[in-house]
């Protein structure tokens, strides 16, 4: 007698909690539910309580969708009614009432397709897939494997390993179904094939075992002994509130066993399969009663085989589910015929004879009927088709006319464009000459500027500067020389006195013209030795900071200009702020040098100063333009003033 091969059923998703701790949650959810919640937490909180019910109490469960579908729609929630109507459907598919289910589902569609939830594409594949579920139970299976490939193609665009994984292995199962072996390992493998690119557990355990179940299906057992040996691997990390998995993977190794005619071990795994579907399903649990049935009839216990079957037959009659109806016929007519009891063999075989040719008849009916439409239908779109293409002729010269003259404004519209295009350019071009020139004639009168500085400085040291120290030296010997009264004598040292103050000046001016510590040592040097002169004085106090400024090589014209603006932003904080500090910081950043001068006095109001500055904010300004740099100044009344400027110094 050949080896009876089992129909499975892949149900990948979270399987209920039952007993005590699912009445636990029943009730915490009903007190959450007497609370002031917001429209979407309460639509969930429904939807689960429903959920919860459908073990439970499955016309309450009923009564609560319609509750939540109906707060739902009234509160304008596309995405929480949808998905009310998607959940809803199990409940119809669990009772038989796939009429239902479908219009469910064809409800939920409408829905999802109003939504704007970041979920919107997931949920809408999952419910494409339960629609190829609900086909399949219809035997409409030309329909179902149409939902089946455009579920696998929506998870495949929204990047959905896990869901994309689950409607491959459905997929397979429904051309197991239609006994097409191969189709059936194809989709199992691309299922294994990105199972092995996220090395999630889950998805590994699933997918080895639905690819040895397509092997076992074509009689080649050794090698789907060995798919089904490495989904064994993932049993001890499985999610084990997720049984269903487990379950199948149990019935396809007993079936393997079966097949290799182990029929011990065979035996251990349906009985771990009917363990786990104790309160879990009842497909697996009539499922593993058959075929621990059938070994026990391969091993000649017959009593223990019947008590089984019989068991089996019973549950199986009040769920009205033909095909497992039809195995166990056929394996009850198997024992009695190997117990020699040949009128009950024959009236099972019967029995099974019957459903076999009416399941195959409806299958064959449904396949032919579905063909016969999408026929219809393509029919239908070949006349359209074709009256479409009767109007698209008669409007081709209309078209062609109406592009002609697009093409003519267009080629006159970007002529005009062009034309304004080169006039903006030229103009663009104009300003950025003039501006060069201004900038040009900036740098002539500064750098004249600073030329006649650097002459006057080299005079006042050189040339005045010699000279009044002569005198002072002539002075200094007269008063060594000769014999003076007191008057006299201290007449002579306040001239002295007065003509060594006016040396100190004179070299003080000369120095602020030119320093010669930034010619010789830098930009850097010579800020900082500025302000340590500052400090002397004790007129305020200047805390210079530099960085990224050591051995930085720059033109000395830059390195003046910049000088120049310090020196004059630290003169208007002098002169004007009544400042006790000022805060000097100088750093580069990249082909940049960023300045930011900030002091604690009495401050000033921007806007008038724009409108009214003196020279010494116009030197500023036009230093900076020169050096094509901006400067930002954020000042008001007794608040300080703080300067921001960022130089091209490259």
């Amino acid at each position: 007698m050949p080896v009876r091969r089992i129909t499975f059923i892949i149900l990948l998703c979270s399987c209920q909690i039952w007993g005590y701790s699912q009445n636990l949650a029943i009730d915490s959810l009903k007190r959450e539910l007497k609370k002031n919640l917001p429209d979407t937490t309460r639509a969930k909180m429904l939807m689960q309580l429903a959920v919860l019910y459908e073990t439970v109490d499955t016309s309450q469960s009923a009564r609560i969708y319609e509750e939540a579908i109906r707060f739902a729609r009234n509160k304008k929630l596309p995405f929480e009614t949808a998905n009310l109507y998607f959940n809803r459907s199990f409940l119809f598919q669990a009772a038989g009432k796939y009429d239902e289910a479908l219009h469910s589902l064809d409800t939920a569609l409408f829905f999802i397709d109003q939504s704007s939830h970041p979920n919107t594409a997931f949920k809408k594949a999952q419910i494409v897939s339960q629609l190829a579920s609900v086909y399949k139970e219809l035997n409409q299976y030309e329909i179902s494997i149409e939902y089946h490939l455009q579920s696998n193609q929506l998870f495949e665009e929204i990047n959905r390993p896990a869901g994309l994984i689950t409607s491959l292995l459905n997929t397979a199962v429904l051309y197991k179904e239609l006994q097409d072996y191969t189709r059936q390992e194809f989709y199992a493998r691309k299922a294994l094939s990105i199972a092995r690119k996220t090395q999630n557990k889950d998805d590994l355990l699933i997918a080895y075992t639905y690819v040895a179940h397509a092997l076992s299906e074509q009689d080649k057992v050794k090698d789907a002994k060995v798919y089904i040996d490495s989904a064994a691997l993932y049993i001890n990390n499985y999610h084990q509130n997720q049984p269903i998995a487990l379950l199948n993977y149990y019935l396809i190794r007993g079936s393997i066993f079966l097949q290799l005619n182990k029929l011990d071990s065979s035996f251990q795994s349906f009985k771990k399969a009917y363990d786990l579907s104790q309160n879990q399903s009842a497909f697996g649990r009539y499922q593993s009663l058959l075929q621990m049935g059938n070994v026990r009839r391969k091993e000649k216990k017959f009593d223990e085989a019947e008590k089984y079957l019989l068991e089996a037959l019973e549950g199986i009659n009040k769920t009205g589910e033909l095909a497992q109806k039809n195995i166990a016929f056929q394996y009850l007519a198997d024992l009695y015929e190997d117990r020699g009891d040949t009128k009950k063999a024959l009236e099972y075989y019967k029995k099974y004879k019957s459903i076999s040719d009416s399941v195959a008849s409806l299958k064959n009916k449904n396949l032919a009927t579905s063909l016969e439409k999408k026929y219809e239908s393509e029919k239908k779109e070949a006349t359209i088709k074709w009256q479409q293409k009767q109007l698209e002729n008669q409007k081709r010269l209309i078209y062609m006319l109406g592009i002609t003259a697009l093409l003519f404004a267009t080629i006159l519209l970007l002529s005009y464009r062009t034309y304004r295009q080169k006039q903006k350019i030229q103009q663009q071009r104009i300003n950025e000459l003039e501006t060069e020139k201004e900038l040009s004639a900036i740098k002539a009168v500064l750098k004249g500027e600073e030329q006649e500085r650097t002459r006057l400085a080299k005079d006042l040291h050189d040339g005045l500067s010699g000279m009044l120290s002569g005198i002072k030296y002539t002075l200094q010997n007269i008063k060594g020389n000769l014999i003076m009264n007191p008057e006299n004598q201290q007449a002579l040292e306040r001239s002295i006195d007065m003509l060594d103050n006016s040396i100190k000046e004179m070299r003080r001016i000369a120095h602020n013209m030119m320093p010669e510590v930034l010619v010789r040592y830098g930009l850097d040097t010579a800020l900082k030795d500025y302000a340590t002169e500052i400090n002397k004085t004790g007129i305020i106090k200047v805390i210079y900071q530099s960085m990224e400024m050591e051995d930085k090589d720059m033109d000395q014209t830059t390195a003046i200009t910049v000088f120049r603006i310090v020196q004059e932003l630290l003169n208007n904080v002098i002169k004007h702020a009544q400042a006790t500090e000022v805060l000097v910081q100088v750093f580069r950043q990249m082909s940049k040098l960023v300045i930011n001068v900030e002091d604690n006095g009495k401050g000033f109001d921007v806007t008038l100063s724009k409108e009214m500055g003196g020279m010494g904010w116009k030197n500023i300004y036009s230093r900076v333009e020169m050096l094509k740099g901006s400067i930002d100044v954020h000042s008001a009344p007794d608040k300080g003033t703080f300067v921001s400027l960022e130089l091209n110094i490259e």
